[in-house]
């Protein structure tokens, strides 16, 4: 991971304002990497640093996206690179309809970044992108915090998610990892 996070900090060194955006589905295991990282990361917003829970429509994140106009936008999801679950990996905008399925997403996620650059040009954008080692749909859900937040408060913060995010202990692990990397990526930039 000191590799990873070697690699990321060059990434968005000089960056002016950095958005994360979480991208996934809570009911569907692993897939869900991108938006417990970043439901994790909500209390690092600031001027410079925004952090996002798209779900499974980045496309309904757009006009605050655009708003914010982010010199870097980096995405965070599940992949689908030939590689052992938990494999962390930098893919470039141009790869990543190759690793991104459009499987749970409403629109792919290499369009919604076009439409982005369309209006943001000089966006630079990239996904931290992680091997999931389950995408399997749960039978029981649970609220997400559930007895700390209620029906309303979920409801009414789209960057939280609505049910309780139940990642592999694999995934588990490395998303913890990825989040102290971005917080101290924050601080650091």
């Amino acid at each position: 991971m000191k590799e990873f996070e070697e690699q990321l900090l060059r990434r968005l060194k000089g960056a002016k304002r950095v958005l994360f955006m979480g991208i996934g589905e809570e009911k569907m295991s692993d897939d869900a990497i991108g938006i417990y990282i970043a439901s994790e990361l909500l209390g690092c917003n600031d001027d410079r640093f925004k952090i996002i829970n798209a779900g499974i429509d980045p496309m309904a994140r757009m006009e605050e996206i655009i708003k914010f106009r982010p010199s870097h936008l980096v995405l965070i999801d599940a992949c689908t690179l030939n590689a052992p679950p938990g494999t962390v990996a930098i893919l470039e905008r141009g790869h990543i309809k190759d690793y991104v399925p459009i499987s749970s997403h409403t629109i792919p996620v290499f369009i919604v970044i076009d439409l982005i650059i369309e209006q943001i040009p000089e966006l630079h954008v990239f996904m931290i992108g992680i091997v999931p080692e389950s995408l399997e749909g749960f039978t029981e859900l649970y609220l997400y915090k559930e007895g700390e937040l209620s029906i309303d408060e979920l409801n009414e913060n789209e960057d939280l998610p609505f049910f309780n995010i139940q990642l592999t202990d694999t995934l588990k692990k490395v998303g913890d990892q990825l989040i102290e990397i971005i917080k101290d990526l924050i601080e650091t930039l």
